[in-house]
């Protein structure tokens, strides 16, 4: 076999690789009987299968069953552990987001323990926030004893704006998706006499889990439900309307519900000093992430910021390359080194500051017999932020870990000469 051979083998290999992990995923449901009643897991599996893919679950699912409760049970936490998860869907107990005590002090922070030990076990997992829906006719909804409390809601709408906000601003602040089975369910109770909840008035029918599920397949495969073929105990026309219904809640509100969330976004810019390129990696991702810098003349570099010396005069095509787990993105950018037009200065008169950017301590050297130097740190609206004087020394260190992450300009004025110098300084 030839060595063009052998590689075409392996794109080719590599290729279906990718197809049938695509085609493939692996999901684990912790929530309660929102989840287990109608087995909703099995009627997203049922849905993937009539799209010739593979849905491999597991769940713990115990009745009124909180997020807090499984961020300490002993079979979610031994099931998150067995990593190699491609979602995991966090689904809270139905009242608990709209009463702001236990949002906000059992909600939120167990939904970031579970996030923790999620991302410990799997990295790449993408966790799932399953908006469920308001009670029927809306009402009330009280502890035990009534010690706290939701607002009165007058009717399903008003109790399900609750829950959206509830679970958008935790999936916000994990970085998480939400699957917004909730609003699709407020969509067709609001346009139709179409009965979503069972005869609790809480609990989902059969419409309102094939529902959820048709909203779950597009989170999951991030395509389209209409047209599947499973369609459970309904009539094809009520399947189909269900998955139009499922289709324009999660693709015509894409952003709302965090679905872009770990979209890579590469895009740096650069600093040229003579032969020298400091680059600045200002890319989109989540981590963990990986870097690949090609500097065009055969050199590459896999760090956050590298900075790159050229060997001679001429035009370089530079890419980064960044890579959040299966998500990946190219930026690519021109370089022109021409020493020709830099000044040289003899190398007594060299000042360094470095690192650049910088995290937390900038380091100024100066040269021998260049001691008397005014540093100024401003901010890229022009303020001034502090004045520091380098006296009868050569090396100051200063501490910028105070600052927040952007751009700031640093005035160096060489008071034996009056001569001024200026750097763009990027702050991570």
């Amino acid at each position: 076999m030839t060595k063009h051979s052998i590689f075409i083998f392996i794109v080719l290999l590599i290729s279906l690789n990718s197809f049938s992990q695509n085609d493939t995923m692996r999901v684990l449901f912790l929530g309660n009987s929102y989840t287990a009643v109608n087995n909703l897991p099995q009627i997203i599996q049922d849905l993937a299968s009539s799209a010739n893919k593979t849905l491999i679950f597991e769940e713990n699912t115990p009745g009124g069953n909180t997020l807090e409760q499984h961020s300490t049970n002993p079979i979610s936490i031994d099931r998150i552990k067995q990593g190699n998860w491609d979602f995991i869907v966090l689904q809270e107990q139905s009242l608990v987001p709209t009463i702001d005590y236990y949002r906000y002090n059992s909600m939120y922070p167990a939904a970031k323990r579970l996030n923790d030990t999620i991302k410990k076990y799997n990295a790449c997992a993408r966790v799932v926030m399953y908006m469920t829906w308001g009670r029927r006719y809306g009402g009330q909804q009280c502890d035990q004893g009534a010690m706290n409390c939701s607002p009165v809601f007058v009717n399903f709408s008003h109790m399900q704006d609750s829950l959206e906000s509830a679970y958008v601003g935790i999936a916000n602040i994990i970085n998480a998706y939400v699957s917004p089975v909730g609003i699709a369910w407020k969509k067709v109770i609001e346009d139709t006499s179409i009965v979503l909840h069972s005869g609790d008035d809480s609990h989902p029918n059969y419409n309102g889990s094939y529902l959820a599920a048709c909203v779950f397949h597009s989170v999951i495969w991030d395509e389209s439900p209409i047209g599947l073929t499973f369609t459970g105990t309904l009539s094809n026309s009520m399947a189909t309307y269900f998955q139009t219904i499922a289709d324009s809640t999660v693709f015509q509100s894409y952003s709302n519900w965090n679905l872009d969330v770990d979209d890579v976004e590469a895009n740096f810019t650069f600093n040229t000093y003579g032969d020298s390129v400091q680059f600045i990696n200002q890319s989109k991702y989540l981590a963990p992430v990986s870097y690949l810098w090609d500097f065009g003349d055969a050199q590459t570099s896999g760090t956050e910021n590298p900075s790159h010396r050229y060997a001679s005069n001429q035009t370089y095509t530079v890419s980064l390359v960044v890579e959040h787990c299966s998500n990946r993105d190219t930026s690519t950018q021109t370089v022109t080194i021409n020493t020709s037009e830099v000044e040289h200065v003899k190398s007594k008169s060299l000042i360094l500051v470095y690192p650049n950017p910088v995290i937390s301590e900038l380091e100024i050297k100066t040269p021998s017999g260049y001691f008397d130097l005014q540093v100024q740190l401003y901010n890229s609206n022009g303020s001034l932020i502090e004045t520091y004087d380098i006296k009868d020394k050569q090396n100051m260190k200063l501490n910028l870990e105070y600052l927040p992450g952007g751009l700031y300009l640093l005035k160096l004025s060489n008071n034996k000469d009056n001569t001024h110098t200026t750097y763009k300084l990027m702050k991570h």
